[in-house]
């Protein structure tokens, strides 16, 4: 079941640029979006978090964001949710996916199939349908751009976490697909890798680990931040302000990169 509320005006698409972001509730998502807003976006968000109306109510009431409450896991969903954005707005210049789940993890071993099928539908699947939807508007915007939200564990993934791995190397193997196929139509394709970031799903995950070793959430966080090396967590700031650069004007020249925001923490 989706909801929404209409807005009270409507700002049309030459007023300014138009980015949709999914899983904007909280989190990275929210703060992807809030950093876009402030850029001067009009937005079209969504999230399963029925708070994302509450969340956004102002900027719903002003007309400047489409707020839509569903799962991007359902085609029919995705399918409306776009075509609305793109009418209210007449256009999308830029589509971050940023939805995802962190999957039900434990040993490949022992790995529930319908558990993989279950994250790579959100994590994969939804992310090329939405991306297939948005298509044709973003080539007529003369600033399109995909912004995929991949993990450092694309690339150095962690024991009993196979699903999620295996969701977002396939993420970093699309971006750089997609900028090879999207190109000739003036469209960037790039990759956000998080490393540490603390978010919601960050925090039930490293408090899942101290469990499994014995030890205070406190130190399992002091554990990871040794690993890095600015010896921080990142925030959703962090990621949020290199997801505006390149969505700006200043990176229409970058494309089929998966920039890394964690600190350094995948070479460290």
């Amino acid at each position: 079941m989706t909801h929404s509320e209409a807005p009270a005006a409507h700002q049309p698409h030459e007023a300014a640029p138009v980015a949709l972001v999914t899983g904007a509730a909280s989190g990275i998502g929210y703060a992807i979006a809030r950093s876009l807003h402030s850029d001067g976006f009009l937005l079209g968000i969504c999230d399963r978090n029925p708070e994302l109306l509450t969340t956004w109510r102002d900027e719903l009431i002003a007309g400047t964001a489409v707020v839509r409450v569903g799962d991007v896991g359902d085609e029919l969903f995705r399918a409306s949710f776009v075509s609305e954005v793109a009418e209210r707005f007449a256009g999308i210049d830029v589509l971050v996916n940023n939805a995802a789940t962190g999957g039900a993890g434990g040993p490949i071993a022992h790995l529930a199939l319908q558990d993989l099928r279950d994250t790579l539908e959100i994590n994969v699947v939804a992310l090329v349908g939405m991306t297939q939807l948005a298509l044709p508007h973003l080539a007529r915007s003369s600033r399109g751009r995909v912004i995929n939200l991949a993990s450092l564990f694309a690339h150095d993934p962690a024991p009993n976490g196979g699903d999620y791995s295996a969701s977002k190397g396939a993420v970093y193997s699309l971006t750089r697909l997609m900028a090879l196929e999207f190109g000739e139509e003036g469209i960037t394709c790039n990759a956000i890798d998080p490393g540490y970031i603390l978010t919601p799903m960050h925090e039930a995950e490293v408090a899942a680990q101290a469990a499994a070793r014995g030890i205070s959430v406190e130190t399992r966080f002091a554990q990871l931040r040794a690993e890095v090396p600015m010896g921080r967590h990142g925030t959703s700031d962090d990621v949020a302000q290199a997801v505006s650069w390149l969505a700006s004007e200043g990176a229409s020249y970058v494309t089929g990169v998966n920039l890394a925001v964690n600190g350094g923490v995948s070479f460290a």
